[in-house]
C-alpha cells in the first residue's frame, strides 16, 4: 500500500514534467488515473479527485506505446527553444515586475477544473526568435 496524501493520486490539480520518460509501470498507473479517475494501491481501487492535468515534455513521444496517454492531453501547445535574446528578454521581464505580481497565483478548485488557468497559459508571449 503506497501513502497518497500529498501526491498525485490525491491532487484535485497536477502538472507532470518530462511525461513521457516515466517507466512503463508509472505510465500505466497514470493511463488508468487519467481515463477512470481511479487509482489502484495494492488491492484497494480508491477513487480520485483529479479534474486537470497539465504535462510537459521536451520531446513528443516516438514509440507507439505513448501514443494512448498522447492522446488523454487534448490542448497541445508546442513551444519552439528559447532564444539567447529570449532568455534575456524574460529574464528582463520578469525582473521589472512589481512584487506582489511575482507572487505565484493559486488555482482554485472552484476554477472549473483549470480552465481560466489553460486560457492565460494558452496566451503566454513567445521568446523565441
Amino acid at each position: 500500500v503506497r501513502k497518497v496524501i500529498g501526491y498525485l493520486p490525491h491532487a484535485h490539480f497536477a502538472f507532470l514534467d518530462e511525461v513521457f520518460k516515466a517507466n512503463s509501470s508509472i505510465l500505466n498507473s497514470l493511463l488508468t488515473l487519467l481515463n477512470e479517475r481511479v487509482f489502484h494501491n495494492g488491492g484497494v481501487c480508491m477513487p480520485s479527485p483529479l479534474r486537470c492535468v497539465v504535462a510537459a515534455s521536451n520531446e513528443l513521444p516516438e514509440c507507439p506505446e505513448l501514443d494512448a496517454l498522447y492522446d488523454r492531453f487534448l490542448l497541445r501547445r508546442f513551444m519552439p527553444l528559447v532564444s539567447d535574446a529570449g532568455s534575456r528578454a524574460l529574464l528582463r521581464q520578469a525582473l521589472d515586475l512589481p512584487a506582489e505580481a511575482a507572487q505565484p497565483s493559486t488555482l482554485r478548485l472552484g476554477h472549473h477544473t483549470g480552465i481560466a488557468a489553460l486560457h492565460a497559459w494558452q496566451s503566454l508571449p513567445s521568446f523565441s526568435e
